[in-house]
């Protein structure tokens, strides 16, 4: 009975040092995967040519994925996802600001005719 106790505490032992670790390997994962979303979605606005008055807002989110960046090879990955995903709001902040610029230069172009 009591080398049962003692197997049962020694497997409960090390399952709670397995289930961190899990943990921890989803986080860099999640990480990871944020990190090259945002940088997927900053691209593809700068290949689309967002600038302008979306520019200021691109390099918040160019200047939040190098942090995030920072954050990740510190093994800071939940941090770092935090900031992927604040780099990706930016980045989808400024193609809305581009596009809704664009259309009031175009709407303006039409009440002027």
């Amino acid at each position: 009975m009591k080398r049962m106790y003692l197997i049962g505490l020694a497997a409960a032992g090390l399952s709670a040092l397995a289930v961190p670790s899990i943990a921890l390997a989803g986080d860099e994962d999640d990480a990871r995967v944020g990190i090259a979303a945002a940088k997927a979605k900053l691209d593809s606005a700068e290949k689309a040519g967002v600038g302008g008055n979306a520019g200021d807002v691109l390099n918040r989110s160019r200047t939040t994925l190098e942090e995030a960046n920072a954050q990740f090879r510190k093994d800071e990955d939940r941090h770092a996802l935090a900031l992927a995903r604040q780099a990706d709001a930016l980045a989808d902040l400024a193609i809305a600001t581009a596009e809704m610029r664009a259309l009031e230069t175009e709407r303006s172009k039409i009440a002027s005719n």
